[in-house]
């Protein structure tokens, strides 16, 4: 089943605090806040938007799925009938964390592990191998967080499982940027899927982002991008006239 139609999704380009939790969470709030206020549905941050790409805090910082930490932010995208997807180190049942995200707002939150460690991370971080999806509204959504997309595998098993929408989750630099928004383009029009971007606005632990958070709608047309490094939401509504359609709402 294609994702319905009125069907909104975001990227949320997002600056950090290194490990500055509540400071982090209650800017998760925010941009939540005027992304419901614009009627998205589905709300991608960046990797490890929670903690901010601090490998070195992974351990310290580490949470399980259910803390409390999560539930003002879940509460809220319950409220407006909404996903949100944040990064947090996730506890594994033995050894180092998960370089994890949470889906928010269903009716328990819902985990899904890295699949692709960089060999930076790998001190840090065990991967996982299972295939991250959520459902929502109709919509069926597979799941990334950066590394991942380096591997046109991943995206190929998320639209096996019936992905209409590829949601990344990434910190991609200045240097990798071009090649890496060239493979979501290949994958939406690989697999006709709708694919989104959610980068960093601003550096985190030692990468320097150039922003650019996009949607690509199937068939690899780009719909929406930021092509700036400032706070903003990235959305496209998929529309019975003209497909999918988006728009950028700097915050």
């Amino acid at each position: 089943m294609p994702t319905p139609t009125g069907y909104t999704i975001a990227s949320a380009q997002y600056s950090a605090r290194r490990g500055d939790i509540h400071a982090n969470l209650d800017k998760h709030v925010r941009m939540t806040e005027a992304a419901a206020r614009e009627g998205v549905d589905f709300l991608v941050f960046p990797e490890l938007s929670v903690t901010g790409y601090e490998m070195d805090l992974a351990e310290e910082l580490q949470t399980t799925p259910d803390g409390s930490l999560f539930m003002p932010l879940h509460l809220l995208a319950a409220q407006h009938d909404m996903r949100v997807m944040v990064g947090m180190p996730l506890r594994a049942p033995s050894g180092k964390p998960y370089l994890g995200s949470l889906i928010l707002g269903g009716a328990a939150p819902v985990a899904y592990h890295k699949v692709h460690v960089h060999k930076s991370e790998e001190p840090y971080f065990q991967p996982d191998d299972k295939v991250g999806m959520a459902e929502h509204k109709g919509a069926k959504l597979g799941l990334a967080i950066c590394a991942d997309l380096n591997h046109p595998s991943h995206a190929a098993r998320a639209a096996d499982c019936g992905a209409d929408i590829y949601a990344a989750s990434a910190l991609i630099s200045v240097e990798g940027y071009d090649r890496e928004a060239k493979m979501l383009e290949g994958y939406a029009r690989a697999h006709d899927m709708a694919v989104m971007l959610a980068n960093y606005a601003t550096q985190s632990g030692d990468y320097i982002p150039p922003g650019g958070s996009a949607i690509w709608a199937p068939g690899g047309r780009q719909v929406a991008i930021m092509n700036d490094t400032e706070v903003a939401l990235v959305m496209a509504t998929k529309t019975a006239e003209n497909g999918w359609v988006g728009k950028v709402k700097v915050l």
